[in-house]
């Protein structure tokens, strides 16, 4: 056969052997193997819609809906992401080799792997080329740990491709080693429109995008590359190799580049603080005591649970190694297992990590392993096997665990599981007292949590502590039990905080301006401290003045560290479109601002407002002074302010400044002089020059009056910097 309108030999290569065969076989007529045909008319590249239309059956249930939830929440914002690129080592070969049709479909199978294991750490695919993908970790979903979900992303597609490639051999299809190449970083994008295709505009914000395609550019096959912004805020959790540093189009400077090798053995923030040395542990004395005399009663047969609650960064970790250091002496068995922030979507992920810590499975253990260490462990606990091990076996994710061949309703499995978990709790606690700590319940999965309160119902008459962290964002369904207790951790005072400060710069002599600086932007939260002094470190605005620490340069302008945009941001991504709304706009207004105030500012229908003001208080976010209507909401944290206010668009915090100029005008036009500094600060702020000029201009002139001439001489420069941006008439 000819081809009619070049005259081309059609023939048909096989993949195996690479014998040509004539277009009519179906199968080689050398070694027999099947062949890849194509259809009559020549494959065409789809397009990136047709694509990502055929592989929508690959998103996990639920997620186009939790995707498309956030459009109106994201569109136009500011928002620090985490952008990951894999592309195929290969592919034109593969497509030369095997024919577009047969190329094409090899590659919806590398889709899938690509999807499946870039959505298992609710990242977003947002592009697709003809041999990789695009991924978003923070965006459209605002995660915590998204730089961390991104390297564990590309480690688990390298892994999945290496079984893919064996199972490709098994099958005899003869194509050549298939490896990703990845590289990730992380920075600053706009977001701009968010279609019903999940994809993500964006709008141009430095090179966040381009440098993770560089990056990618210049990582080895089967190798994921990130740059010094993505290691920096995953340092610790993942072993790498540094590759120096490399020049890469678009930027003027060489960028640090490090190669992933492998996760280390840390999984927390904490993990990693606990290795490299804490500072002293303060102001959480009481609270360990507390859990001391709980470990008592508990050795005596009355079980006891703590919940150790408190936002993020106040110390819960902190008091639990504490704790564990100090019964380290004790005859007790101490477990701890752990929610991550990305295994809400794995059922039992809690009970699965308290089950491999106590049978000391390790990752690297395969199924004989893992049966063989249960089965050792059932037997020093006196535990019958049968209605136990296939359902641990099953939960460790041994393929034959037995379960296979018990037929039961769901119901019933469910229930078999869960007794199973008990009878390791009540049965180890006959041996010596146990101690099991569950850490980060706000990340937990349902079916963890029943599970939980199953156990935890039973252990009144049993030698066991259980110890919950987690936030307040979380309510459990056991609070009420008289064995159970709960310990709210609050923020250092500011002799705790220097206490810290000293520590983490080595020397008691600092300036009190540096002090009041550090204890101003952290109000108490020993982990914005630590990242805030890093901070300071890093952008050298801390010197030495003799053997005194002090400040260099002009510290307001010192951005705030990702670590804590990430976990503010989260919170406040999560709320519901209105809240989420009327707190941008209350981190326009400043630290504070009247009830009569933001009623005039957003216009809305009172019974509208009090519900998304209740949504703010409960999220505690923000707290209510005085009494309604004559209240006044004032943000919890400093910190929170600033990152909702970076979050919005300048163009858009100019709207929202001059809105509040305007309605501070129409709500109090009878007594403005008292509102001259408002009203210049906001206006200034906005497009609006001639109010702004205005006002500047009428504060000066008051300051003058009561004798404040410094302030008078700010009002006035600023007023004349403002004079030069309006046009002449």
């Amino acid at each position: 056969n000819f081809c009619g309108k070049c005259g081309t030999k059609l023939e048909r290569f096989c993949p195996q052997c690479n014998f040509a065969n004539p277009c009519e076989y179906e199968f080689c007529g050398k070694c027999g193997n099947k062949l890849f045909f194509s259809s009559e008319t020549p494959t065409k590249e789809l397009s990136f819609d047709d694509k990502l239309t055929k592989i929508q059956k690959y998103l996990p249930k639920g997620l186009t809906e939790k995707i498309l939830s956030q459009r109106d929440k994201i569109e136009g914002e500011r928002k620090q992401v985490t952008v990951m690129f894999c592309d195929m080592e290969g592919f034109t070969q593969l497509t030369d080799k095997l024919g577009p049709d047969a190329a094409y479909t090899i590659m919806d199978q590398i889709y899938e792997i690509l999807i499946h294991k870039v959505h298992d750490f609710e990242g977003t695919v947002n592009e697709m080329t003809g041999d990789g993908i695009m991924a978003l970790y923070g965006a459209p979903i605002t995660l915590e740990d998204a730089p961390q979900r991104s390297i564990r992303s590309s480690l688990a597609i390298h892994r999945e491709l290496t079984k893919f490639n064996d199972s490709m051999k098994q099958e005899k299809v003869n194509i050549p080693t298939l490896r990703m190449r990845i590289g990730i970083h992380t920075g600053p994008v706009v977001v701009g429109t968010l279609g019903n295709d999940l994809r993500v505009e964006f709008k141009a914000v430095g090179d966040t995008v381009n440098i993770a395609s560089r990056i990618e550019g210049l990582a080895e096959p089967g190798t994921t590359y990130i740059t010094e912004d993505t290691f920096k805020l995953t340092e610790g959790i993942f072993r790498v190799e540094a590759l120096g540093e490399r020049k890469i189009k678009g930027k003027d400077k060489p960028v640090k580049i490090y190669r992933v090798i492998a996760p280390s053995t840390r999984r927390t923030r904490f993990d990693v603080s606990a290795e490299r040395g804490l500072t002293p542990f303060v102001g959480r004395n009481r609270e360990l005591e507390l859990l001391l005399d709980g470990f008592e009663r508990s050795k005596t047969g009355r079980g006891q649970a703590f919940s150790i609650v408190s936002e993020a960064g106040l110390g819960k970790s902190r008091l639990l190694y504490e704790f564990r250091k100090a019964v380290s002496d004790e005859n007790v068995t101490f477990i701890e297992g752990k929610c991550l922030s990305y295994s809400r979507g794995v059922a039992y992920h809690l009970h699965i990590d308290i089950l491999k810590a106590n049978f000391d499975i390790r990752e690297s253990d395969g199924d004989f392993e893992i049966i063989e260490k249960v089965k050792k462990g059932l037997k020093l606990l006196a535990v019958e096997e049968g209605s136990t091990l296939p359902y641990l076996l099953e939960q460790l994710g041994v393929k034959n665990s037995g379960t296979e061949k018990i037929t039961v309703s769901p119901d019933v499995k469910r229930d078999r599981i869960v007794e199973a978990l008990k009878r390791i709790v009540l049965k180890g606690s006959e041996i010596r007292p146990l101690i099991l700590a569950y850490e980060d319940l706000h990340w937990m999965d349902k079916s963890s949590e029943d599970a939980l309160k199953y156990i935890m119902e039973s252990i009144p008459g049993a030698r066991v502590l259980m110890i919950f962290t987690y936030r307040p964002d979380f309510v459990p369904s056991w609070g009420g039990r008289s064995y159970h207790s709960q310990i709210t951790l609050n923020r250092l005072s500011n002799r705790e905080s220097i206490v810290m400060i000293a520590h983490l710069l080595g020397s008691t002599n600092i300036e009190p301006e540096l002090e009041d600086s550090i204890l101003m932007k952290t109000e108490g939260i020993p982990f914005f401290i630590e990242e805030f002094v890093k901070s300071f470190n890093d952008l050298k605005f801390i010197e030495i003045r003799g053997n005194t620490y002090g400040i260099s340069k002009d510290i307001q302008s010192v951005t705030i560290p990702s670590k804590i945009q990430e976990v503010i941001m989260s919170r406040i991504d999560i709320l519901p479109e209105g809240a989420k709304s009327l707190i941008q706009i209350f981190s326009v207004a400043g630290r504070e601002i009247s009830h009569a105030l933001i009623k005039q500012v957003m216009q809305l229908p009172e019974k509208e407002l009090l519900n998304r003001l209740s949504v703010l208080k409960d999220s505690e976010l923000l707290y209510e002074r005085g009494i309604y209507p004559e209240s006044d909401y004032i943000f919890k944290h400093a910190l929170t302010q600033e990152v909702a206010y970076d979050s919005l668009l300048i163009e858009k915090r100019k709207e929202i400044h001059e809105k509040i100029g305007k309605s501070i005008e129409d709500s109090y036009r009878d007594r403005l002089n008292d509102y001259y500094g408002n009203l210049s600060y906001h206006y200034s702020r906005s497009n609006n020059y001639e109010k702004a000029y205005q006002y500047l201009k009428s504060a000066g002139e008051k300051a003058i009056r009561s004798y404040s001439f410094f302030e008078a001489f700010n009002f006035f420069r600023d007023a004349l910097n403002i004079l030069n941006r309006i046009p002449l008439s």
